[in-house]
């Protein structure tokens, strides 16, 4: 029943990217996600699916432990445990949480200045490989990506309010530090775009050469099939096209896009480290971020058939990758 629902959400999400109606989207693609989401959970703690990491969070809402590793990121972990003390379910639990996360979603995708169907990135991310590992199976980091994206996607008009929001996706889980370059080259005060890149390159130097060691990262749980130099390749193709593409101003594809070169920066450098785990758990967060100011600018794109062309690549190329992998198969049979 999963593969059926996720199916038909893709075919939903074609339809409503081709067609820019933002009826369908509204009155039939939400609710589908929804009911998506409903039956992901009852899989879960209902029909004895593949969700293990799943399971044990919920069997984490009833813990009362205080230590260290709770306490680093307490607002995932203490939170957990009032959504369950006000539920008394584990399933109503999660439920709930994955309708926030689809709140947080629509509320991104809001953009002033939309051609057409300006609220359709949810279309792309929710079926997106990196966001369907993430409510499937790594929910922690994929909870805190997305609440880091909506400070993201607010940072140039409520920097403040954005910060802030920030600063609880840290502690919602700690990886969200890495996402520090990618902020500071999208809004860095008023400092030009040039010196944006410059700080935001320094920083993530800093961190390839830095925080693996201080924050004890390493391979102990490497995935089982390395995927690292395959998300290095994918945005270093994006990262070389647009360059070519806008070679006459190359500081304009930055502004456009400008998550590309610290995700480059960052993901190159573990990859020379040999730091498989933590490359492939950064680009499952970095892809949502560079999908945002993708999307963003097809916004700009006045033809309607480039627009178009242009938004169903980004659901294809980001889809697919859900049906090639025996271990996104799982979930959904």
């Amino acid at each position: 029943m999963e593969l059926s629902f996720f199916i038909t959400l893709c075919v939903l999400g074609v339809i409503t990217l081709l067609t820019e109606n933002r009826s369908i989207l509204r009155y039939l693609y939400i609710p589908v996600l929804l009911s998506f989401l409903v039956v992901v959970r009852l899989n879960a703690f209902v029909f004895n699916g593949f969700e293990i990491d799943i399971l044990t969070y919920a069997l984490e809402m009833q813990s009362t432990s205080f230590d260290l590793y709770y306490v680093r990121e307490f607002i995932f972990w203490f939170g957990l445990r009032i959504i369950y003390y006000l539920t008394q379910s584990e399933l109503f639990s999660f439920i709930v949480l994955d309708f926030f996360w689809v709140y947080l979603l629509l509320r991104i995708s809001e953009y002033k200045d939309s051609r057409r169907l300006g609220k359709g990135l949810v279309i792309i991310l929710a079926t997106s490989f990196s966001f369907f590992f993430g409510y499937e199976n790594i929910y922690r980091q994929f909870y805190a990506m997305v609440v880091s994206l909506y400070a993201y996607s607010i940072l140039e008009e409520r920097t403040g309010r954005a910060i802030l929001i920030f600063i609880v996706s840290i502690f919602i889980h700690n990886l969200s530090l890495f996402l520090i370059p990618l902020f500071l080259i999208r809004r860095c005060y008023t400092f030009p775009i040039k010196d944006k890149v410059i700080l935001s390159s320094i920083v993530a130097s800093i961190y390839i050469l830095i925080l693996p060691s201080i924050m004890s990262f390493k391979d102990a749980d490497p995935t089982e099939v390395d995927l690292s130099y395959l998300y290095l390749f994918l945005f270093m193709t994006l990262f070389v096209f647009y360059i070519y593409k806008f070679r006459d101003n190359v500081f304009r594809f930055i502004k456009i896009v400008p998550s590309i070169l610290p995700i480059i920066i960052l993901i190159s450098g573990f990859v020379l480290h040999n730091q498989e785990m933590i490359a492939e758990r950064l680009s499952m967060m970095f892809i949502p971020f560079l999908l945002y100011d993708l999307y963003l600018f097809s916004n700009s794109i006045k033809n309607p058939l480039k627009r178009k062309a242009f938004r169903m690549t980004l659901i294809i190329t980001f889809t697919l990758p859900v049906f090639w992998f025996s271990s996104s198969m799982m979930f959904l049979n």
